[in-house]
């Protein structure tokens, strides 16, 4: 039975609408259980790792891999496509590279934390504070697969699979043929 098909709106928008808010691309297409789906699971899961680590999981250093790997912030590029929700700790590393005697703005909100700050979670949170950098960097990741897929739209079947159901039919066919010829049954 053929699916019916749901007129896509511009799918640059929806991709960007999508990578913004998670779910809110799908929202724009008018594929509400999607976007509703999209925005409760990759948002619930950001927000979990971000309570989980104090809030201090999220943040960015505009620092080269390759001069001072310690200090690169690997997870982020993953956080980053959360969109809205991590943007701030972009603005607060690109604020403190251009000007790192400026205070924080935002009142420090999404800044990286003092080095004596991120050692002494781990003691006191001890897992938590990976646990939650993972479900931030994971809730990211999730939202490539939703953002593709609200620039895409939804996979559809064709109405018509010959190859699917011809393999069957030559195999049952062949087993008639086998019998009509007298051979072994």
């Amino acid at each position: 039975m053929p699916q019916p098909t749901i007129e896509l709106r511009d799918p640059y928008r929806a991709a960007f609408l999508a990578w913004l808010i998670p779910g809110l691309g799908h929202f724009y297409q008018g594929r509400t259980g999607k976007g509703w789906l999209y925005a409760l699971c990759i948002l619930g899961l950001y927000f979990v790792g971000f309570f989980l680590g104090e809030g201090k999981v999220v943040y960015w250093r505009w620092v080269s891999p390759l001069s001072n790997p310690e200090k690169f912030c690997i997870y982020y590029p993953g956080q980053f496509f959360v969109g809205l929700p991590a943007l701030p700790a972009l603005l607060q590393g690109t604020l403190h590279y251009f000007a790192p005697d400026m205070n924080a703005p935002f009142w420090g909100f999404m800044a990286e934390p003092p080095q004596n700050i991120l050692n002494g979670m781990h003691p006191r949170l001890g897992k938590l504070v990976e646990i939650g950098t993972i479900y931030t960097t994971v809730a990211g990741l999730l939202n490539i697969l939703a953002i593709y897929d609200a620039f895409e739209g939804p996979a559809y079947l064709d109405s018509e699979e010959p190859a699917a159901e011809e393999p069957a039919e030559a195999i049952a066919g062949a087993g008639r043929e086998g019998v009509k010829a007298g051979g072994p049954a």
